[in-house]
């Protein structure tokens, strides 16, 4: 509840406040001259006894009512300053100015109540023949202590002013008990500014001084514990300093009690010397001790909580524990719920603390039952089903939750549908919020549907600043080539317009497009305006967010520079190039605007990632048995965006090491040098290989995104252990050791991510050549070529495919060892079989020898599963074969299979399985492959 005002501690009506004057004796003689002339008593005296007792003791009690009434209600109806009219100062029209001054001033005394009850206005011919407002201003003490003789407290004399436009008003307020020291007030009247606006702010400076009892002094919260004052102060309205009105402060009591914290409300007014003061007294409603939620078993409690901001150890408010109640049946409403009933009880259990419970009943869930449109003539409701995301009930409907109504997602379907037919032509065309109806346990949604008349496009037309001729800017817009209007191919080309104006320089172009439809023709005439603005040059390019790589790594990645012209693809460019680095995280270029429109600085801000990484695989096949594989590599190397990687392949069967470092920039060109070293030994059944080499590699940009490359590599190979039952050609390689090869490489990769791509692709093609003039005991030449895709597909999955073919040849002057030949299997070609199982097998001894022909495709759909926690899904089909001198195609090796891959804190981690189809006798009919990296 709240209360009316209380004044002085008791509770009364809002109402004008004591007047200060309570103790001057000498106003209460005159306004009650009985007290002072007893004249009338003896007339009374031959009036018989009784009544002239009875009629003196109703005399003394009036007088005495009188007299001990509250200074405040004496004072109300008392007017305490003398307003006298304004002298005029004017060299021009000083009467049609005293007649002006005159009114307004009368209108505004009696334009407020606490004006109206603190002055009276004396009228211009009464106060004319009461001073002489020809001679000294303002008159003399004593002509305005006359004038107060009536009972007033002030008086105020003041003048009005005018030269040329410019007008003053100047007041003086004397106090009749104390005139030798008058207060003072000016005003000049502004420029915009009325003479009432200014004669009004005067009177309410005026009123501040001599009549403070309407004036608010102090406002100040009472009660408040765990409430804010500042928060209670908020909704109070009214401030320190505004004149005391008892509408408003109702209004404040209400605003305070609206809050929901409190159980009572109460004003308690207060009279001083300064004015009022007023004291909000609240008692603040108890504290929530336990919320307890029951009944919630289709969804988790905790979901229940986090849709509700009721919590123990706060004030309870009832609204807010309605609105909570509100919330739980919305969040059962969003998962299908739609009988669901939520009761809200509050319980005292002891003083100053209350239980706040949630009862719900739950129902069943209602699902959509169909899907109905209304008013489409031009598509069938089957075509427009596919537009919208709102669906019927389905046999997937318990995994995917299709069916379930979701109002977001309903809203949404308006603007699908809409924006379908305007894409198609129809322009005028309208769909109306859709209809949803409730049938026992299933729901009917209905969208009415407006379609209007199709529009062709018709003539299209480029004006304004053309900076090449039209036909080359028309043919840059694909509206042209269509049938129908289509708004988003229109909004399309306005943006490829603008980019390709931004490209050249021109950052604030503006393109306009502006369509007239012809009604009778059925089509639209376009008419695109371009104002290109001024050419925009970049200024400065500052960086920040670097803590580790120097300023200059990123700065040779930018393809713009200070000084060049502004270019927005450009732009765009650079922050691929930035990204495809890997070292940062987050990477944000923005061109800001200078004082100059022709210059623009640009600011480059990254944050950096730990570009440190380990890599550590496990595999599992009846050849190596446990295979551990690790590798640690510093991506950016001090800062300069250098590599220095080393790394491990550890089995029962298998030791290698490896180090390599990568300069990808030297001198900040572009060309690139990579050296590797490396020492490795492989225990194969019939013999064991030790190898040790190295390679240097330098690669080079040739067009666009594509590398080429040229490297040399040295390998020194020894084959021991060698079974008297090997292969014949196992046996020949143990003769051969050195490798002296050149390798020839071309290389394109527009993936827009190495570890996680979405779309994009990369190309290759090697050419390793061995022996001839370079000396060794192997002379041979491999190609291999190799092409990966991805492809966007529906609801944020991915297609991948890829293929990847290579061939021998042993070259006239050498020999061809068995180590060099092709193997497929594993988790990186085919998967099912085993790591380098596919192979061609000598008839004599069985033994894998590997083959000079080889392909193998990879065709992936991958999809996320839990998409915050970086989850996905992946099922595939794999093929492929080793061959030996001939191409086979009609033996391929297949196999299917699906798994997850994952985006862990420990780093990338696949775990798949493949399963065979229609393995051989000595194959593996399935085999799992597991792989986890991880960053520092």
């Amino acid at each position: 509840m709240f209360t009316s005002v209380v004044q002085n501690g008791g509770p009364c009506s809002l109402r004008p406040p004591a007047l200060e004057t309570d103790t001057r004796k000498a106003n209460i003689m005159k306004r009650f001259p009985v007290v002072s002339s007893l004249s009338v008593l003896p007339s009374l005296a031959r009036a018989p006894r009784p009544f002239i007792r009875s009629l003196y003791l109703l005399f003394l009690c009036c007088l005495a009512g009188s007299l001990l009434a509250p200074a405040s209600a004496r004072a109300a109806t008392r007017q305490n300053t003398i307003f006298l009219p304004l002298q005029i100062n004017a060299s021009t029209d000083r009467e049609q100015l005293t007649v002006q001054a005159d009114t307004i001033l009368k209108e505004v005394l009696a334009g407020s109540d606490a004006f109206r009850r603190t002055f009276r206005l004396v009228n211009r011919a009464e106060a004319e023949k009461l001073i002489d407002y020809q001679g000294t201003w303002p008159p003399p003490v004593k002509a305005l202590q006359a004038i107060g003789g009536t009972g007033a407290d002030y008086v105020v004399a003041g003048s009005l002013t005018q030269l040329g436009r410019l007008r003053s008003i100047d007041l003086k307020v004397f106090d009749l008990l104390a005139p030798a020291s008058p207060a003072y007030f000016f005003v000049e009247v502004k420029e915009g500014e009325t003479l009432a606006q200014a004669v009004d702010k005067l009177a309410a400076q005026v009123l501040a001084h001599v009549g403070r009892q309407f004036l608010i002094a102090r406002i100040t919260p009472q009660g408040n514990v765990r409430i804010d004052s500042g928060a209670i102060r908020h909704q109070i309205k009214s401030k320190v300093g505004d004149i005391y009105e008892p509408a408003r402060l109702q209004q404040d009591l209400k605003n305070v009690f609206k809050m929901g914290y409190f159980d009572d409300v109460r004003i308690k007014v207060i009279d001083t010397v300064k004015g009022k003061e007023l004291i909000f007294a609240v008692k603040e409603k108890p504290l929530i001790g336990q919320v307890v939620i029951t009944g919630a078993k289709e969804l988790k409690e905790k979901t229940v909580r986090e849709s509700i901001s009721i919590m123990p150890n706060t004030i309870v408010n009832p609204h807010k524990v309605k609105e909570a109640a509100a919330n739980i049946r919305a969040l059962y409403k969003e998962e299908g719920f739609y009988n669901t009933t939520v009761k809200a009880e509050i319980t005292a259990p002891k003083k100053g603390r209350v239980n706040v419970r949630f009862l719900i009943d739950e129902g069943s869930k209602v699902y959509i039952k169909e899907v109905r449109f209304v008013g489409n003539k031009s598509y069938k409701a089957r075509k427009l089903k596919k537009v919208i995301q709102t669906s019927a009930k389905g046999i997937f409907s318990w995994f995917t939750d299709s069916g379930l109504l979701k109002q977001e997602v309903l809203d949404q379907d308006v603007a699908r549908l809409t924006a379908y037919y305007y894409n198609l032509g129809y322009i005028e065309a309208r769909v109306g919020q859709p209809e949803v109806v409730q049938k026992g346990n299933w729901l009917y949604i209905t969208f009415n549907i407006f379609e209007g008349q199709r529009y062709r496009v018709g003539r299209i037309t480029i004006t304004g600043d053309l900076i090449e001729a039209e036909s080359a800017l028309l043919a840059r817009l694909k509206l042209k080539d269509e049938e129908y209007l289509s708004r988003k191919i229109l909004r399309e080309d306005i943006l490829r317009l603008t980019d390709y104006y931004s490209e050249k320089g021109y950052a604030y172009a503006e393109v306009n497009p502006a369509v007239s439809e012809s009604g009778t023709e059925k089509r639209v005439d376009v008419t695109i305006n371009i104002s290109k603005g001024e050419l925009v040059h970049f200024q400065r390019i500052t960086i920040s967010g670097n803590t580790r790589t120097r300023d200059r790594v990123i700065r040779r990645d930018l393809d713009i520079k200070e000084g060049g012209i502004f270019n927005s693809k450009a732009l765009r460019t650079s922050h691929q190039k930035l990204y495809r680095l890997d070292f940062f995280e987050d990477i944000q270029i923005t061109p800001e605007q200078t004082d100059d429109k022709t210059k623009m600085d640009v600011k480059v801000e990254v944050k950096e990632k730990p570009t440190g990484a380990f890599s550590i695989g496990a595999g599992y096949s009846s050849v190596d048995n446990v295979m551990l594989m690790a590798e640690i590599s510093q991506n950016n190397f001090l800062g300069k965006g250098q590599r220095l990687a080393f790394d491990v392949n550890l089995s029962s069967t298998t030791n290698r090491y490896n180090i390599s470092f990568t300069e990808p920039r030297v001198n900040d060109s572009k060309l690139l040098v990579a050296v590797n070293l490396y020492n490795w030994r492989k225990i194969f059944s019939d013999y064991t290989k030790d190898s040790t080499g190295g390679s240097l590699w330098l690669s080079h940009p040739i067009w666009e995104k594509w590398q080429g490359g040229l490297g040399y590599g040295y390998d020194n190979a020894n084959l021991t252990d060698v079974s008297a039952a090997a292969s014949q050609i196992i046996i020949d390689s143990a003769d051969i050791h050195v490798t002296s090869y050149v390798l020839l490489g071309l290389t394109r990769d527009t993936r827009d991510s190495r570890l996680d791509p979405g779309k994009g692709s990369i190309n290759s093609i090697n050419v390793k050549y061995a022996g001839g003039p370079l000396g060794g005991d192997s002379a041979f030449t491999k190609t291999e070529v190799t092409s990966s895709w991805f492809f966007p597909f529906v609801k944020e999955t991915t297609f991948h495919i890829k293929g990847s073919a290579g061939q021998l040849v042993r070259n006239p002057d050498g020999e061809l060892p068995v180590f060099e030949k092709f193997y497929l299997g594993g988790i990186n070609t085919i998967r099912g079989f085993s790591s380098n199982r596919i192979s061609p097998v000598d008839p004599a001894t069985g033994e894998r020898i590997g083959g000079t022909r080889m392909w193998y495709t990879n065709i992936e759909w991958i999809f996320p599963l839990f998409e915050d926690a970086g989850l996905k899904g992946v099922v595939f089909f794999d093929a492929g074969n080793v061959y030996e001198d001939e191409w086979d195609l009609g033996r391929i090796k297949k196999s299917i299979g699906g798994g997850f891959r994952w985006a862990s804190p420990m780093g990338p981690l696949r775990l798949e399985w493949g399963y065979v189809i229609g393995p051989e006798a000595n194959e593996e009919q399935s085999n799992w492959d597991f792989s986890i990296g991880g960053s520092f």
